[in-house]
C-alpha cells in the first residue's frame, strides 16, 4: 500500500487541511479503487488509525483507498463557535481528493464512510444528509444521540469538556430537528422515500457509551433505517475497534481479499 500525507488549503477552515490517504499499489479497474472515508475520534487527528489500528493492512486485503481527514473537536459540524468542518468535508474534501487522486472511484455503490466515536457521528451525519454518496456508513462506539449526550453526558462533565461541545454544537434545542439531530434526520429521509445507506454500527459492553450507543441503534431502527449491531466485551478503545475494522469491510460490497 501506499501512504500519503496531504496538506490542501481549505477556504471553510481558512488553513491548511491534513488529511492521511492508504492507496492499493496495484492499479484499480476501470471503475477505481473503492474507498472509504474514515473519521477520527475526539481529541485525534487523521494519524488516529494508522497509529492505533492496522488499517493500512486490511484495506490492502481489500485492495481498498481510505481517506483519513482531520476534524478536531468540530463533530463534523459547521461549528457554533469554530471552524466549519461540515462545510470543509461535504463541499471540498470529496472534491478536492476526487481531483488530487483520480484513481478513486465516483460510483455510490464504491463509496463508504465510517469512524470511531465522534467520527462515527460525522459518518453518519455526511451519510444520512448525503445519502447519493454513499452506500455503506459504519460506527465503532459512535455518538450517534447527540440529543441525549447533550442533555444527559455532558452536563457531568467539567466546564473545559462541555465547553467543547457547546462550541461544536451550541444547546440540545438548537440541534433538534436539524440535519445533525440523526434520529430525526433518518425519519425525514425515510418519510421521503429517499433511499439511504445501509448503516452498521458496534459497541462494546463495557463502553461508556454503551447505552447510548445501543438506545440510538434502537431509536434508528424504529425511524426506518437498515441497521447492522454488533457488540461484545470491551471498551472505548482500538483493543475492542481493531479486530473489528475487518469484520467491517467484510460487510462492505467488496472483493475477495488477497489469499
Amino acid at each position: 500500500m501506499a501512504f500519503l500525507q496531504l496538506d490542501f488549503r481549505s477556504g471553510y477552515i481558512n488553513s491548511h487541511q491534513e488529511v492521511c490517504v492508504i492507496l492499493p499499489d496495484e492499479a484499480p479497474d476501470q471503475g477505481g479503487y473503492p474507498v472509504l472515508w474514515l473519521f477520527h475520534g475526539a481529541n485525534r487527528d487523521c494519524s488516529e488509525w494508522m497509529r492505533f489500528s492496522s488499517i493500512e493492512r486490511y484495506a490492502c486485503r481489500k485492495k481498498l483507498a481510505v481517506i483519513m481527514p482531520t476534524t478536531c473537536h468540530g463533530y463534523g459540524m459547521d461549528m457554533k463557535q469554530g471552524a466549519d468542518y461540515y462545510s470543509m468535508i461535504s463541499k471540498e474534501l470529496i472534491h478536492v481528493m476526487r481531483w488530487f487522486l483520480p484513481c478513486l472511484s465516483r460510483d455510490r455503490e464504491r463509496n463508504f464512510t465510517a469512524g470511531v466515536s465522534m467520527g462515527g457521528f460525522v459518518a453518519y451525519k455526511w451519510a444520512l444528509n448525503e445519502p447519493e454518496l454513499f452506500s455503506h456508513a459504519g460506527g465503532f462506539s459512535s455518538a450517534h444521540d447527540i440529543l441525549q449526550i447533550l442533555t444527559e453526558f455532558v452536563p457531568a462533565l467539567e466546564e473545559k469538556e462541555q465547553k467543547k461541545f457547546a462550541n461544536a454544537f451550541g444547546t440540545a434545542e438548537e440541534i433538534r430537528g436539524t440535519c445533525s439531530d440523526l434520529i430525526w434526520m433518518t425519519e425525514e429521509n425515510v418519510r421521503k422515500g429517499i433511499r439511504m445507506p445501509r448503516f452498521w454500527s458496534v459497541c462494546g459492553r463495557q463502553d461508556f457509551g454503551y447505552a447510548q450507543c445501543a438506545g440510538a441503534k434502537e431509536k434508528f431502527e424504529k425511524a426506518g433505517m437498515d441497521i447492522t449491531w454488533l457488540e461484545g466485551e470491551g471498551g472505548h478503545d482500538f483493543d475492542f475497534w481493531d479486530p473489528l475494522i475487518p469484520v467491517f469491510l467484510d460487510w462492505l460490497p467488496l472483493g475477495k481479499e488477497d489469499e
